[in-house]
């Protein structure tokens, strides 16, 4: 999956656990369009960045025990073909020994 649509993806599940709006786990994977494990690994991945994700049964929903603000920043600028410089790694390298002579690599 290509980063940008990870980056919106965990924005969505953090906008639905913030609500207290996910459903089941198995609802909120549709939500989501994953599979269970899916869900769960991108609820860990949260949990990785010390979201208190947590999950109540009686509400059937995830929350966030204590409070919890998720902010994703990402940019994305395009460079054209003006802007950009080749580098020729090599090319151009030409041994010389410590008396200035050239020594031919052919």
């Amino acid at each position: 999956m290509n980063f940008i649509k990870q980056m919106e993806r965990i924005k969505r599940i953090h906008t639905l656990i913030s609500s207290e709006k996910t459903g089941t786990p198995t609802v909120f994977a549709k939500k989501l369009s994953l599979s269970r494990s899916q869900l769960y690994n991108a609820l860990e991945m949260i949990k990785e960045l010390d979201a208190p994700i947590k999950y109540c049964k009686k509400r059937e929903s995830f929350y966030y025990e204590s409070s919890f603000e998720l902010i994703l920043n990402f940019s994305l600028k395009t460079i054209k073909d003006d802007e950009s410089k080749e580098i020729f790694g090599g090319s151009y390298f030409r041994p010389i020994l410590l008396d200035g002579t050239l020594i031919s690599l052919l």
